[in-house]
């Protein structure tokens, strides 16, 4: 009988600790995706030109309303820097992974609220000059 309850208690033992291996591994994952995520996010909000994406949107939204101011509002969506590969060696593929995309979508964001308050602004100005029957652009234009 002692030679059951041993047996039973090291398979009860056993089941626990396999169990807990990955979960191990689980939290070291999240522990390397909240790093990279982090890192990235820092360096992101180092790394974005905020006055050229204001001054694209400003300049496009005064150009042509909000139509022109859109474009920037697009480039900014669609242009997706890739981060420095200096910052990325020495690191594993799993944190290279992670600090890419949480990169890539962090200046993606700031690059939309930059263009965003530009094109608001910018369309300001140009309604602001409609109204009070200033234009601008029209030593510009040829006839």
């Amino acid at each position: 009988m002692n030679r059951g309850f041993i047996f039973y208690l090291s398979v009860v033992l056993m089941s626990v600790l396999s169990l807990n291996v990955p979960l191990q591994c689980f939290a070291q994952r999240n522990t390397v995706a909240l790093e990279a995520k982090t890192d990235a996010e820092y360096d992101a909000e180092d790394d974005v030109n905020t006055a050229l994406w204001l001054a694209a949107g400003g300049v496009l939204g005064i150009a042509g309303n909000c139509l022109l101011g859109s474009l920037a509002v697009g480039g900014a969506y669609v242009y997706q820097p890739v981060p420095p590969a200096e910052r990325l060696l020495g690191k594993s593929a799993e944190y290279v992974s992670f600090y890419t995309d949480a990169y890539k979508a962090r200046m993606r964001r700031l690059q939309l609220v930059a263009a965003a308050k530009g094109a608001a602004g910018g369309a300001a100005v140009f309604f602001l000059l409609g109204t009070l029957n200033i234009k601008p652009w029209a030593d510009f234009i040829i006839w």
